[in-house]
């Protein structure tokens, strides 16, 4: 049960789902769109204190809800190709397959998936050399993957990272 005004959490662990209620929706609602929005503004536009926009969203960022992040555009910073691979691993393998690309720098985001891959891994890459080299000698130099589609994004429609709360 809420006391106080106070969201809480349901299950266990890391994927514990957190009990967000209109105020905790309003305020991340704001921060998705605009994650620099003082918590000053937050409170005038939800008509609630300050004090209240500062805890929630402590509570939130300390339980894993919130994360407030700056995104850069990969083109603007010289990156010129962008990618993903659809990896099979081998029987035992996936683990260490998925820890080894979680530290490449290039791998900006590496996921278990279930289907015709294993592990889905997102790409940020100089120019075409630079992909060559992930895919012809660290990929191999990793072990354990049966099979690696790659493909190429030419060009990114939608990015968002905004979630509406439920």
């Amino acid at each position: 049960m809420t006391v106080s005004g106070e969201s809480e959490s349901i299950g266990r662990g890391e994927n514990a789902v957190e009990e967000l209620d209109d105020v905790d929706r309003g305020i991340l609602r704001l921060l998705q769109s605009d994650g620099r929005i003082p918590y000053r503004q937050i409170a005038r536009e939800l008509g609630i204190s300050e004090g209240t926009v500062r805890i929630r969203a402590g509570r939130m960022q300390d339980s894993g809800v919130l994360n407030i992040v700056a995104i850069a555009d990969p083109f603007r910073l010289g990156y010129r190709v962008l990618a993903f691979l659809l990896i099979k691993a081998e029987p035992g393998r996936h683990d260490h397959i998925v820890e080894s690309l979680t530290e490449w720098e290039e791998a900006t985001y590496v996921s278990t998936c279930v289907g015709n891959a294993d592990i889905y891994v997102q790409l940020v890459c100089r120019d075409n050399d630079h992909l060559n080299n992930l895919l012809h000698t660290r990929i191999p130099d990793i072990g354990g993957i049966r099979e690696c589609q790659t493909y190429m994004e030419l060009k990114m429609h939608k990015v968002s990272y905004g979630y509406a709360p439920s």
